[in-house]
């Protein structure tokens, strides 16, 4: 009986001990494995960019709906969850806080330059990797100043001094201009910026620089500033500004008469400026952009045939760049084979043959990537494409 009292004892005591330990379980939980893989988006849906972000926006929801219809991503379903950032750095920078909160993998965005700006901190400290699909300013993905890299932000487009030196060298060499005028907004890095880039393409190729026009000190007077440009417009003359300004730049130029050829960047939205400018005044432009429907390449096709069947009309680059970002991260995820955010990070720096909507991309050691350069005009009064520049790292 002593025996058995004391056996009992001891089964007693095993049995206390595990409801203690059962009891701390709270400090200690079991992983839950998520049935899902959430991507965010940090776009400005309202506010300004809002036109561009929309057109990502839907390139993401697309990109989504072909992954669930291949099964997903490690088995799993892919969701979005979405936050409109307004077009403020602050609400841009707060939406990645958000975001972590929801246990996204990713995030995709934002565009616009000081949004991407000011979610850089945010991502690296909480080891989120970021893809902005279209901001093309080249210090989101390096520190200005100690050019050390960010380990968490990416981007699936090519960076100012990238297309600035494809317009220059297409100017040159295809439109044969030696002399040419640049009218910009000093007010916005994307416009100053590329306007400085272009400069420095045409003189370092022996051209001249006719007149380097900044709408800031004309007040944004656009005619006055026009007007300082036709004193020495050269042989043409480069607008690298958003497309609002630059549909008011040429509109005012072509109905005052002047011809000179009007050179732009992908902020012209080649889209947005055939349905909102009259077909009469979209002569003698040329621009650089990031996509064009080209039939020989699969990819691009299929993707623009789905957004139209989805949309009801045809996608812009921005749709396109939208696409292409989560496909990377999409195949981040496959290769690491795992949706935890700091593996899809290690990935994704080691990204060298993507092929997406808009064409092979590689990204070099800063994270910006190399691809073509598309240049268009309008032609009948819609984008068409007129030379593919092939990819080059300028690093």
């Amino acid at each position: 009986m002593k025996r058995i009292s004391t056996l009992l004892a001891a089964g007693l005591c095993l049995l206390s001990l595990a409801f203690l330990a059962s009891g701390c379980s709270k400090q200690a939980p079991q992983a839950v494995q998520r049935q899902e893989v959430l991507i965010g988006t940090n776009l400005s849906l309202t506010g300004p960019g809002e036109a561009y972000c929309r057109s990502t926006e839907q390139g993401v929801e697309l990109a989504r709906d072909i992954l669930n219809e291949q099964g997903g991503l490690l088995g799993k379903e892919v969701n979005l969850v979405t936050v409109d950032n307004h077009g403020k750095a602050d609400d841009a920078a707060m939406a990645v806080q958000q975001l972590s909160t929801r246990h996204v993998s990713a995030i995709i965005g934002p565009n616009m330059t000081a949004c991407a700006a000011a979610v850089m901190q945010p991502a690296e400290a909480l080891r989120i990797p970021v893809v902005s699909p279209a901001c093309t300013d080249p210090d989101i993905t390096v520190d200005a100043k100690s050019r050390q890299v960010y380990q968490y932000m990416f981007r699936a487009t090519f960076i100012d001094p990238y297309q600035a030196r494809a317009m220059g060298e297409y100017a040159m060499e295809n439109l044969h201009v030696t002399r040419s005028a640049v009218l910009y907004n000093g007010e916005s890095s994307y416009s100053k910026g590329l306007a400085e880039f272009y400069r420095s393409t045409i003189e370092a190729r022996g051209g001249t620089v006719t007149a380097f026009v900044d709408l800031a000190n004309h007040d944004g007077n656009l005619a006055a500033a026009l007007d300082a440009v036709r004193q020495d417009p050269g042989q043409a003359v480069y607008v690298p500004l958003y497309d609002k300004k630059a549909r008011e730049v040429i509109v005012l130029a072509r109905s005052s008469g002047m011809t000179t050829p009007l050179l732009g960047a992908d902020g012209w939205n080649g889209p947005a400026l055939a349905k909102n400018v009259d077909p009469a005044y979209l002569t003698n432009l040329v621009y650089t952009d990031h996509y064009a429907n080209d039939v020989h390449e699969k990819t691009a096709e299929t993707f623009a045939e789905r957004y139209y069947e989805k949309y009801g009309e045809w996608p812009d680059s921005y749709a396109a760049l939208g696409y292409d970002s989560l496909m990377m991260i999409a195949e981040a995820i496959r290769r690491g084979n795992s949706d935890k955010p700091q593996q899809i990070a290690q990935e994704l720096a080691k990204t060298i043959d993507f092929t997406g909507a808009t064409g092979h991309i590689i990204l070099d050691s800063n994270h910006d990537a190399i691809k073509a350069v598309f240049i268009l005009t309008f032609w009948e009064g819609e984008p068409a494409l007129l030379e593919k520049q092939p990819a080059v790292n300028i690093q």
